[in-house]
């Protein structure tokens, strides 16, 4: 049988603690994560037949986070001092859709998304970071909530993927607590630095996917619009290579 909401939870309070964790509770966070697997398999069936019927090139992606990353996740919201409800976090299990979509594009595919595992009887709610960014991330993301877990569906433009993949490569070379505001572990002042051109080049990228939108609108020029859009996303695979020299690894 599925662990309960209120056993995963305790789960989680044991598991924040490095002194209080034993052999048995990995083996259950492990069982857990193949319940999550299968709901993710089931997920991401639904993501592939609607994106096979959509006109948009989409590529689909998923993942499952690994035990070491969850037990860091929650060790690092306790040493913050927010301790975190494993049975509550909702990209345990996630899908990520990406293409060449515009703005509108984007939220249509959203409420195409929330349609369909509506239809199948589950709740989901949006959460909308392109006008709240976090640490410069933006993203529509589906939260699809299947017998009590959840699945994370993540809606990117070419540019928010792009920028996001980038900022991970950043966050895996320099400290991942970058992802949560924190200061970067190597790196020093160059990286912060780095972090700060990366939060403007998100700003950028969001306006100009907000004047495609409207060239489409008003019947504008949208090449124009678009060519711009793509002379900053160049700006923005810069950045890379800048910080693989702030790290003396090769750029590949």
């Amino acid at each position: 049988m599925p662990m309960s909401n209120s056993a995963v939870q305790k789960l989680g309070k044991r598991l924040e603690l490095p002194d209080a964790m034993s052999e048995e509770d990995l083996t259950l966070l492990e069982d857990l994560l193949i319940d999550y697997s299968e709901l993710l398999t089931a997920a991401r069936g639904v993501i592939d037949e609607l994106c096979d019927i959509v006109e948009w090139p989409l590529g689909v992606t998923h993942r499952l986070k690994t035990t070491d990353t969850l037990i860091q996740k929650l060790q690092r919201a306790k040493a913050r001092g927010s301790s975190t409800n494993l049975a509550r976090i909702q990209d345990i299990a996630g899908i990520r859709v990406s293409g060449r979509l515009t703005l509108a594009e984007q939220d249509q595919l959203a409420s195409m998304v929330v349609e369909r595992f509506v239809e199948q009887g589950h709740r989901c709610s949006v959460k909308d970071r392109r006008e709240d960014p976090m640490i410069g991330y933006r993203a529509v993301h589906v939260i699809v909530s299947i017998g009590g877990r959840f699945v994370e569906v993540q809606l990117r433009t070419v540019g928010q993927d792009l920028w996001a993949n980038i900022f991970e490569r950043v966050a895996d070379m320099f400290g991942r607590g970058i992802r949560y505001g924190e200061a970067p572990e190597y790196g020093g002042q160059a990286v912060t630095d780095v972090i700060s051109s990366m939060e403007g080049f998100s700003a950028t990228l969001y306006e100009l996917e907000k004047d495609v939108v409207a060239s489409i609108v008003d019947g504008s020029d949208r090449d124009t619009a678009e060519a711009e859009l793509d002379r900053n996303l160049d700006g923005l695979r810069q950045i890379l290579q800048d910080v693989e020299g702030i790290k003396g690894r090769p750029v590949t």
